[in-house]
């Protein structure tokens, strides 16, 4: 007899042998008999598969034959075929019967399935997530998870991936991977969106405008369910027309005004809502400049003072600049001193560049600046504070000639100060070089004393 195939080690002392294979193979049981008038019967689950005729082999079904010496094959065996088969020897008395077991265990690639079972799931922002992957094989696979290109570190292998969604970012798409060391590891994707309340950012929170021109307001929405866009101005609907029109593209939201209008000026908000919330921001679409900005060109030095170049967009003309200087304190709170600049050069680009020299400070001494400017529209929102230090005050990072870290608090303290210790109305020479009124005047007795003393000296 020649049979081809896995074939499990004869056992003789009735312990269980197992035999590991691959579907379609075929296995072959053995079963020790040492009388040949003993009969044999093969049961598996309790189910009688086969039983011998003294001498004789049997075709108890297409894929199992019991042969003449006791042995059982299971040709093409299949998943389902795994498990115990019992060899049962029946001897004639006075011996009473013998068993032997075998185990077939049929090996096959990983499966995997998904819970929930679409492999989709919605949760709410801060609600629990849990995730499950339902994994088939033989050996037993081993579970892990990724999602965004990276594993998810676990301590051991989990079916089951239970976090919580407290930030919106976690969504995306999360793979169960199985892997048995059979075929192809097998994956299963979950999609994981998170519900939250709109998030909306505005990159220009204000914009400075001119009749007749043209201008576009922006919103960025992030929201999940997607959220409802919608523009009011100064509290009210607005009234889409052909020179006020509404649009967006993908997750940005846009306002267009074709030909700005002089009663167009105000607060625009763009607000969106889903079933989470709504959340608003405000656009402030003004006439005055815009807040200056600090160039930086900005810091030609010495002992006693200090040389500034800022620049300011304004379609009308400016007129005057307010200049707010103070010693630097760590604790903040130092006295501002407020001096009025006249705009120099009428500038007919809306870009307009102003250049001083502060004279009159300590050495080595860190101080802060601030700079408004006015159109005939009204002063601008403040510019953003600059640091600044005279000649030999020592270098310290965090005390560098620079913007201050915290800017917008800055410039509403800046804004809400209820008094100035000191008001300088200023004059500027050819240099751009400032006076106040006091130096001015010093300088009309000092030249009106040199001209007497020069005509005494000729009389």
């Amino acid at each position: 007899m020649c049979v081809t195939g896995v074939q499990a080690a004869t056992n003789r002392d009735g312990h269980p042998t197992t035999v590991q294979t691959y579907e379609n193979e075929t296995v072959l049981l053995p079963c020790y008999v040492e009388d040949a008038q003993t009969r044999v019967r093969w049961w598996r689950d309790e189910i009688l598969l086969a039983e011998s005729s003294l001498g004789q082999e049997q075709q108890s079904s297409e894929r199992i034959t019991l042969y003449s010496n006791g042995s059982l094959r299971v040709h093409h065996v299949q998943r389902e075929d795994s498990g115990p088969y019992v060899c049962q020897a029946i001897r004639p008395s006075p011996w009473g019967h013998v068993t032997q077991v075998h185990e077939i265990e049929v090996m096959y690639p990983p499966s995997v399935e998904t819970v929930p079972e679409y492999g989709e799931l919605e949760v709410d922002l801060n609600e629990e997530v849990i995730m499950q992957c339902v994994a088939k094989g033989v050996p037993a696979p081993i579970i892990s998870w990724r999602t965004k290109g990276r594993e998810i570190p676990f301590r051991d292998t989990r079916a089951v991936l239970r976090f919580s969604a407290d930030n919106r970012n976690l969504s995306g798409r999360y793979t169960c991977v199985a892997s048995n060391g059979i075929g192809e590891p097998a994956e299963a994707h979950i999609d994981l969106r998170i519900r939250y309340k709109p998030e909306i950012y505005v990159k220009r929170p204000w914009v400075h405008a001119y009749p007749g021109i043209r201008v576009t307001l922006d919103c960025t929405v992030s929201a999940w369910p997607e959220a409802k866009v919608e523009w009011y101005f100064n509290n009210k609907t607005i009234n889409y027309t052909s020179r006020i029109v509404k649009y967006n593209t993908e997750n940005n939201y846009s306002l267009l005004i074709r030909y700005v209008a002089s009663n167009d000026s105000g607060s625009y908000t763009c607000r969106a809502s889903n079933s989470m919330g709504i959340t608003e921001k405000i656009i402030e679409l003004s006439q005055i400049a815009n807040p200056a900005v600090f160039k930086k060109e900005s810091g030609s030095a010495s002992s006693t003072s200090y040389n500034f170049i800022w620049v300011v967009d304004s379609y009308s003309s400016i007129i005057q600049y307010q200049f707010w200087f103070r010693r630097y304190m760590k604790n903040g709170g130092g006295e501002w001193h407020k001096l009025y600049i006249p705009a120099g050069g009428g500038e007919i680009s809306p870009v307009h560049v102003r250049s001083f020299n502060l004279t009159g400070l300590d050495a080595a001494t860190y101080y802060e600046a601030v700079v408004l400017s006015r159109n005939r529209y009204g002063w601008s929102h403040p510019s953003e504070i600059l640091r600044f230090h005279t000649e030999g005050a020592p270098v310290d990072s965090s005390e560098n000639s620079e913007m201050d870290g915290d800017q917008e608090q800055n410039r509403i303290a800046v804004i809400q100060l209820s008094s100035m210790s000191q008001h300088y109305l200023l004059t500027t020479d050819a240099s751009g070089s400032i006076y106040n009124q006091s130096q001015v005047l010093s300088l009309i007795l000092s030249t009106l004393c040199t001209l007497i003393i020069t005509r005494d000296r000729f009389n």
